[in-house]
């Protein structure tokens, strides 16, 4: 699955970093990404489910499922599986399809050439 490890803002340009496994190796994957997921994808990372919120970090995944947002077409409703030490839970959350798009796109990737400019050392 990957896992969404963070969302930044820098001089107006927003980018998500991701952990995508190809091949068998871990690699952090920046992209940019639009202004209004910017405050979708920090929804999904300020959210603290669990009540053992300062002992150990919580872990976000994509599930890769997704259905339509019955108001707005551009966007989608993504399951995201939540996770702190044993516990863990699906969630919706809303995202543009664009950006669920790149994450299928991501999951399909079988070769880390395809990427090379968006892995982050």
């Amino acid at each position: 699955m990957i896992e969404l490890l963070d969302v930044s803002k820098a001089e107006n340009i927003y980018s998500s970093l991701i952990r995508d496994t190809i091949n068998g190796e871990d690699l952090n994957l920046r992209f940019g990404i639009e202004k209004s997921n910017y405050a979708r994808l920090k929804r999904i990372l300020e959210f603290r489910p669990f009540e053992n919120t300062g002992v150990a970090p919580y872990r976000y995944f994509f599930d890769l499922s997704y259905g339509p947002d019955s108001e707005n077409k551009k966007i989608a409703i993504t399951s995201v599986r939540v996770e702190q030490l044993k516990w863990n839970k699906q969630y919706e959350f809303e995202l543009s399809k664009k950006y669920i798009s790149n994450i299928l796109w991501f999951n399909e990737i079988n070769d880390k050439k395809e990427i090379e400019l968006l892995i982050e050392k």
